[in-house]
């Protein structure tokens, strides 16, 4: 009994001792490679729940530019040439408390300005995204990461202040990839 409670004694001294897994290298550059952006951005692990994470970068809205099975909602022809540059910021919530890596569920917002062909001329508009994601993160290594996610988003892109071709505002799938290194 003596050597079993010394033992256990020992045990939680030196779970004590170790720095949470979480708490190593809490930040991480990373390429977020959603649906219909291509970033580059910060994350930062902030507890054992949550993790943050802002990017910047190029948005292009392919499916919906292409009409890819039929997400445009309309014949496009010629297709959309929306394209543009974003900000986006999310949050990661980790109900397991294993952030980084594990379970996720994702709220996210982004914005940015884009252009697009309208009546044979360029013109400027503002595209917008908040959606939610549920994935999960890999550690590969001591210090890559790999998340994959899928969820849903409301987007909309103006062009010239008005939603219609080549813009768009409607509900949509969204898939992500990040790719970070911690440290």
């Amino acid at each position: 009994l003596a050597l079993a409670s010394a033992a256990l004694t020992l045990a939680s001294a030196t779970a004590q001792a170790q720095p949470s897994p979480c708490a190593v290298r809490p930040n991480a550059v990373v390429a977020d490679l959603g649906l219909h952006v291509v970033n580059a951005g910060y994350q930062r692990t902030l507890g054992c729940y949550v993790s943050v994470q802002a990017s910047a970068g190029l948005y292009g809205p392919w499916v919906v530019n292409n009409n890819v099975l039929g997400l445009a909602g309309a014949d496009h022809d010629p297709p959309g040439d929306v394209i543009g540059a974003v900000l986006r910021v999310r949050a990661f919530v980790h109900p397991f408390g294993h952030a980084p890596t594990g379970l996720w569920v994702s709220p996210f917002a982004q914005g940015g300005l884009v252009t697009a062909t309208r009546a044979g001329a360029s013109q400027l508009g503002y595209a917008f995204a908040a959606g939610l994601s549920v994935g999960w993160t890999w550690r590969l290594g001591e210090r890559w990461l790999l998340a994959l996610g899928l969820g849903g988003q409301y987007h909309r892109v103006e062009i010239d202040g008005r939603a219609d071709f080549p813009g768009f505002s409607r509900f949509a799938p969204t898939v992500d990839i990040n790719v970070g290194y911690s440290f």
